[in-house]
């Protein structure tokens, strides 16, 4: 869909192809950040639903085994998922997401480092309140779009969106990846802004998931969340 909104509006504006490729490999990176939470909250859910949570963990497994379980599964699963959307976008678009070269490796990795940290402070935020905070945990997948800009520049952004903007490190790896599209100019100071806010934010994650998770433990909450 917004690839066929993007062709209508560069024909119908005389917008530059290069241009339309800036807004496709936007579109199709974003889908690794959200795929790669939607993949982690999805597994966490599951075993909320079926009761099995608190049986995990009457078992010797560890908060962080769990934690390094689903985001191995979170990029496995998310790989598969988006690789038809990229085969699909050459075919329809003349697009290839590879036209990127190598810095799409690190785009891929930056944006996976970001969706998994989101993930976490989605799942603690669910062990904290329980199912009752389900649907916020599911609308927060969406939450951050405005604010990274990944189809357009932060610029164009109200003052006060820039501030939470450029304090993301999804906003950096879109920046990085626009500027070489347009101007062909990779941007590294970007992509290790975007490196550094990850790493602080993952440790931020990784110590509200454990006190989250502490929390539900002794109030029971592993074994009475369920469907």
């Amino acid at each position: 869909m917004y690839g066929f909104i993007s062709f209508y509006i560069t024909r119908k504006l005389g917008g530059a192809a290069v241009e339309a490729n800036a807004f496709f490999g936007g579109i199709l990176l974003y889908e690794i950040m959200v795929r790669g939470t939607l993949a982690m909250l999805v597994m966490f859910m599951e075993e909320l639903w079926s009761r099995n949570l608190g049986h995990l963990f009457a078992s010797p497994l560890r908060l962080r085994d769990y934690v390094g379980g689903i985001i191995i599964i979170s990029f496995i699963r998310t790989s598969i998922a988006v690789t038809p959307a990229f085969i699909l976008t050459y075919f329809l678009f003349g697009f290839s997401i590879l036209s990127l070269g190598w810095p799409l490796l690190l785009y891929v990795f930056l944006l996976f480092m970001n969706a998994w940290w989101y993930g976490l402070l989605v799942i603690a935020l669910i062990l904290r309140f329980g199912l009752a905070a389900e649907w916020l945990g599911w609308m927060s997948l969406w939450l951050m779009s405005p604010f990274v800009a990944p189809y357009y520049p932060v610029s164009i952004l109200p003052l006060g969106f820039q501030v939470v903007s450029w304090s993301l490190p999804a906003t950096y790896i879109f920046e990085s990846m626009k500027s070489l599209t347009l101007q062909g100019d990779l941007r590294l100071d970007y992509l290790l802004t975007a490196f550094g806010l990850n790493a602080f934010y993952f440790v931020i994650a990784g110590f509200i998931i454990s006190r989250a998770f502490q929390g539900a433990r002794r109030r029971g909450g592993l074994l009475q969340m369920g469907e």
